[in-house]
């Protein structure tokens, strides 16, 4: 993934000129927070789609845009060519997103494989970009999220699998209204900014499909580090956030933005201050 090292250099300069500190006027303090959360519980359950690409679909959420094609435990690629290693497959598109994927299968010794194997593929290399426009409620945003993800503890029979990886994003034109953060209210203005951002996806653990198996991380982190600039009502300086997500289990996750607490409900991918 060509775009991560310049995307990572061009994320610290524009934070090294920032403060973590809140900047004063509107969409800025409590409700930039919120703010932030509101993107990042899109961010964080559509990276747990992902996640749960192995079993066939990354829609467990929202669609039925195939990641890694066929039923639980034989995973196939068809209509992707492989070449090089790896099968690169067609563009996908899911409800005004588009999906560009590779995948690798590789043994326990890191040799490629040309196709699945249940009992000697040890683990899958993805590379995934997603681009496109969403809303979610009083939220819209052009989004650009690129992951690379290493699904571990495939060989043989298994109930879990562990998954790590890294990746980049940019929310440009991200649009929040009638909120006044604290996810309630409607008579605040509309607030605009532009995003980006590294994610780091640490240890989490997924467990495999099956009747009465919630499809919920059951532990593991994502943290993202990420520079917002306030565009609307008025523009501003940009700022430094860093998102850590940490995973129990449910769809109600705990999440701290710079120290401050909130739960994202991954099923309707929302945030709420905790406490309230």
């Amino acid at each position: 993934m060509t775009r991560i090292r310049p995307l990572i250099l061009a994320l610290f300069a524009v934070a090294a000129c920032s403060s973590n500190n809140d900047v004063t006027g509107p969409g800025t303090g409590t409700t930039l927070a919120f703010d932030v959360a509101t993107i990042a519980s899109d961010a964080v359950a559509e990276d747990v789609d992902l996640m749960a690409g192995m079993d066939g679909e990354i829609g467990l959420l929202t669609g039925s845009a195939l990641l890694v094609d066929g039923i639980p435990g034989r995973p196939t690629v068809s209509g992707c060519n492989f070449s090089t290693g790896r099968f690169s497959c067609p563009q996908r598109s899911q409800q005004g997103l588009t999906l560009d994927r590779t995948v690798t299968f590789l043994d326990a010794l890191g040799a490629t494989q040309g196709a699945y194997d249940a009992q000697t593929t040890a683990s899958i290399h993805i590379t995934v970009r997603i681009q496109g426009d969403v809303t979610r409620g009083n939220w819209t945003g052009t989004v650009d999220r690129s992951r690379e993800l290493t699904i571990t503890g495939l060989a043989g029979t298994e109930t879990t699998r562990t998954v790590n990886g890294n990746g980049t994003e940019s929310v440009s034109r991200s649009r929040h209204s009638g909120s006044n953060g604290n996810g309630t209210g409607s008579g605040n203005a509309a607030r605009s900014y532009d995003l980006v951002g590294t994610v780091a996806i640490a240890d989490v653990i997924m467990p495999v499909r099956g009747e009465g198996v919630a499809p919920w991380p059951l532990s593991g982190t994502i943290t993202r580090v990420i520079t917002i600039t306030p565009t609307a009502p008025e523009p501003g300086p940009p700022v430094s956030r860093t998102v850590v997500v940490t995973f129990n289990g449910t769809a109600n996750v705990p999440a701290t933005i710079n120290g401050e607490a909130f739960t994202l409900n991954l099923a309707a991918r929302r945030a709420v201050r905790r406490g309230e």
